[in-house]
């Protein structure tokens, strides 16, 4: 913002530039002068340029960013500002046979263009000046916003109407120019802030929430021990108890992370307290348990995860991300597993999580669906398939699929670092 002498010292420092420009490009005295344009009088033929700020309006872009500068008493609650353009008219005059008004408006033109924002350090020497000595109380230099010569296209209608309200002045050779923008700040201020005791509650400092809220974008599902391994393997298509899990996103950090895991079929939804060297601010690590405790916690099917972060007294959730948790079989009896007379079979398969008893539960073997006998009205980790005409079969891999989420038949290898179809889930029926 600037005082009352940003305007002429403008129009003085627009004046030293164009006037330095013309000079220039005719290596010769050109006289300087400001105001309406006048011809020079009788046979003088002496090259002149005119500066005249003919007009002055609102700034479009600014003219309104301070309000509202009064509270509803009146009182001033912030120093106005007024914003404005200023439109400039450059005229040349000299002798026409030699070109001397072309020439010294072309060098102008190219000057402007090339240097067409007034630096703080130009308009400061032009305050300073022994030319301009009225203009020392100028605060123009320390504006916040440069001060940019434009140039105006005005129509030939335009231009006339323009000149013809100078009926003493013939028209001469004219471009014009618009400066933007010029903040003129009132002498009154508004009422001085008390100082800050206390920032923030228990004096712990501004809290500040930067970017947007918690955003959940991906998971990366697989064995702990292949959680570190770089470059790292591809995810396993479902997360099992025991399994390490990344959550990657953004705006993640905080004083505290919390991650909830919820299922539709679970009264109660799980949470987890992520430790400082399991976050950041774009990934979230964490470790499902695979305890006695976690087989009542959880069960296999689709949850929602959410990641809710603390920073101060102000909580954020994230989205709602959907995750696939497998069943895990930890055992099949009997294996191998003997047909009876008629050739059927019943397999006994241990698996954690606990089923529901609502839960719907499939054995997948040999390219047939098996559908679980009826268990008891509580959660059970074991369940039976009674296999009709089974056939004779030798390591055949089997899965179970609990609510459409099917067991995964492999696992990590640590010894070659990939993965490894697990002989824990093949059965032979002999």
């Amino acid at each position: 913002m600037s005082n009352h002498l940003a305007v002429a010292n403008v129009t003085a420092a627009l004046g030293r530039r164009a006037h330095s420009s013309a000079a220039g490009a005719l290596d010769a005295d050109v006289d300087l002068q400001f105001g309406r344009p006048v011809a020079p009088s009788g046979d003088n033929q002496k090259p002149t340029l005119h500066v005249y700020l003919y007009q002055v309006t609102p700034n479009a872009a600014l003219r309104n960013s301070d309000l509202p500068t009064r509270d509803s008493t009146a009182r001033l609650k912030d120093r106005p500002r007024a914003a404005v353009d200023l439109h400039y008219l450059l005229t040349f005059y000299g002798e026409a046979a030699t070109l001397v008004p072309e020439r010294m408006l072309a060098a102008v033109v190219r000057d402007l263009h090339s240097h067409a924002f007034l630096e703080a350090g130009f308009v400061q020497m032009v305050a300073n000046g022994a030319d301009h000595q009225e203009l020392q109380d100028s605060d123009l230099a320390a504006a916040r916003e440069l001060v940019k010569f434009t140039p105006a296209q005005l129509s030939l209608e335009e231009m006339s109407r323009l000149w013809s309200i100078m009926v003493q002045s013939p028209y001469a050779l004219t471009i014009a120019y618009q400066a933007s923008v010029v903040e003129l700040e009132a002498l009154e201020s508004g009422p001085t802030n008390l100082p800050v005791l206390k920032r923030g509650e228990n004096d712990r400092g501004v809290e500040t929430t930067l970017g947007p809220f918690p955003q959940l974008d991906s998971w990366w599902a697989g064995a702990v021990a292949a959680a570190s391994r770089l470059p790292r393997l591809p995810s396993y298509p479902a997360l099992q108890l025991g399994d390490r899990l990344l959550l990657t996103g953004s705006t993640l950090g905080g004083d505290a992370v919390l991650v909830t895991f919820t299922h539709p079929r679970l009264a109660a939804a799980t949470s987890t307290t992520i430790p400082v060297a399991d976050r950041s601010a774009t990934e979230l690590r964490v470790t499902l348990p695979d305890d006695a405790g976690a087989q009542d916690q959880w069960a296999a099917g689709i949850y929602t995860v959410v990641a809710q972060t603390t920073r101060g007294s102000e909580q954020h959730s994230s989205n709602a991300m959907p995750l696939v948790v497998a069943p895990r079989i930890t055992a099949i009896a009997p294996n191998p597993a003997p047909r009876d007379a008629n050739g059927d079979v019943t397999l006994t398969i241990t698996c954690h999580p606990k089923i529901l008893p609502d839960q719907h539960a499939v054995l997948l073997l040999g390219g047939r669906e098996i559908q679980a006998t009826a268990f008891g009205p509580a959660a059970s980790d074991t369940v039976d398939f009674n296999v009709i005409g089974a056939p004779a079969v030798t390591g055949e891999s089997l899965r179970i699929r609990v609510d459409g989420v099917p067991s995964l038949p492999f696992k990590y290898d640590t010894a070659t670092g990939g993965f490894i179809f697990d002989s824990t889930q093949r059965v032979t029926i002999t």
